[in-house]
């Protein structure tokens, strides 16, 4: 029997439509995996070196953490998607991967896909089933994405480091809502603290500390998409020992504050 374990986690996704007041540099909102299609107009994806025309019809592939900005000089609406691999080895692979990629559609396309995403992220109105039914469609569609991305691109991991620090992360996956120490996850991968920070920041280009960080502000991100539950009742949800320390938190991290968030979201994480 052979376990697939290639699963993702959707940040968030659907349908927009913005002009020229789309304007947004990069922030750690945008430290993710992303998929566009637009259908009307044209946007601007910039990393330090380059600068992509993202074209009408076309579907990208974007490695979120090599942006620099994004804009639009008229008017544009696209279909889109953030998620992140639970696979180690396909994360670091994607991440590897320059900042916009173009990936061929045929046979593909979002369309009929918004209805499972917003069941996805509004899962409290549909049945364990049609839940069940969305995350087939939504990971199908993430999934030939990223099989084509790796026909068409030379995308390399190094295995014997990930693999190494694997239990580490399956474990900080599990509990990142608790205090997790250095020294436990060291002793999971059989290293010095010292040392598993090290190879663990040359790998992910992020300390254990700010992973942590990031698995909770993304899973913040979700649940303040539920309108029926407070910032109070999120930040005890995450572990953190007040209200003010998740919003301080937040505000460190995404630059604005929860509520700011709630009010204003699609413009945000676009």
């Amino acid at each position: 029997m052979i376990y697939l374990n290639q699963t993702y986690e959707l940040l968030a996704g659907g349908f927009h439509a913005g002009n020229k007041s789309w304007n947004k540099r990069h922030t750690e909102i945008d430290n993710c995996f992303k998929l566009y299609q637009l259908t009307e107009g044209n946007v601007h994806v910039c990393s330090d070196q380059d600068d992509f025309t993202l074209e009408k019809g076309k579907m990208y592939f974007i490695n979120g953490s090599k942006l620099s900005k994004q804009y639009c000089k008229e008017s544009f609406s696209t279909h889109w998607i953030h998620f992140l691999p639970k696979d180690l080895m396909i994360y670091q692979g994607l991440l590897d991967l320059p900042a916009v990629v173009e990936i061929e559609t045929n046979g593909i396309s979002f369309i009929g896909l918004e209805q499972h995403i917003d069941m996805l992220l509004n899962s409290t109105k549909i049945s364990s089933w049609e839940y069940v039914l969305s995350i087939m469609h939504v990971q199908a569609l993430i999934q030939t994405m990223i099989t084509r991305l790796t026909k068409d691109c030379d995308i390399t991991a190094t295995s014997t480091k990930i693999y190494r620090l694997e239990p580490a992360m399956r474990y900080m996956h599990a509990n990142y809502k608790d205090t997790i120490h250095l020294k436990e996850l060291a002793c999971m991968c059989n290293v010095s603290p010292n040392y598993f920070h090290k190879i663990f920041k040359q790998t992910f280009k992020v300390t254990p500390t700010n992973y942590i960080i990031l698995l909770r502000m993304n899973s913040a991100l979700q649940l303040l998409k539920d309108n029926g539950v407070t910032i109070k009742e999120i930040a005890f949800e995450l572990g953190f020992t007040d209200n003010a320390h998740f919003c301080k938190t937040f505000k460190k991290y995404y630059g604005i504050t929860p509520g700011e968030y709630q009010r204003n979201q699609n413009n945000i994480l676009l």
